[in-house]
């Protein structure tokens, strides 16, 4: 179990260096900014896609509290918001992929906690604070360093 749990600790925060990193590229590279950009929302996407499909199989398996058809539909939602959310304008696509990591963060926390280790639910909650902080930034980023730097 332990060599489990060290495996998911070192998965799960290897997966914020493209949220961190691609952000970064997106708000520090005049005229390259749309292909960070875009890498970094198709990142979510998948992530999110990714995170909400774990509800899935718990669904399927029973093994939660929670109602199985309610954890089945949010999976679906969830990654179908992801997908919603490529086609919106800024500052909403962040918005959207925020809620949506938000949303899976509070079910596992405070719906689905009797079935998560408290291993998990804590590393969880610091990947949400990252991956969230990152698509904020990118909403007041942006417009913030344009408006320090224009002039």
């Amino acid at each position: 179990m332990k060599t489990t749990f060290t495996w998911m600790r070192w998965y799960g925060y290897l997966g914020l260096l493209p949220f961190i990193t691609l952000s970064a590229l997106s708000l520090t590279t005049p005229g390259q900014e749309s292909l960070w950009r875009s890498a970094f929302d198709s990142y979510s996407a998948v992530i999110l896609a990714f995170m909400a499909g774990v509800y899935w199989p718990l669904s399927v398996r029973g093994d939660t509290t929670a109602h199985d058809i309610r954890l089945m539909s949010i999976a679906i939602g969830v990654a179908l918001l992801g997908w919603f959310a490529l086609a919106l304008p800024d500052p909403f696509r962040p918005l959207c992929f925020s809620a949506g990591f938000l949303l899976l963060y509070l079910i596992d926390r405070f719906v689905i906690t009797d079935y998560w280790p408290p291993e998990y639910l804590l590393m969880r909650g610091h990947l949400t604070l990252v991956v969230v902080t990152s698509q904020l930034l990118l909403v007041v980023g942006g417009p913030l360093l344009a408006l320090l730097f224009r002039g």
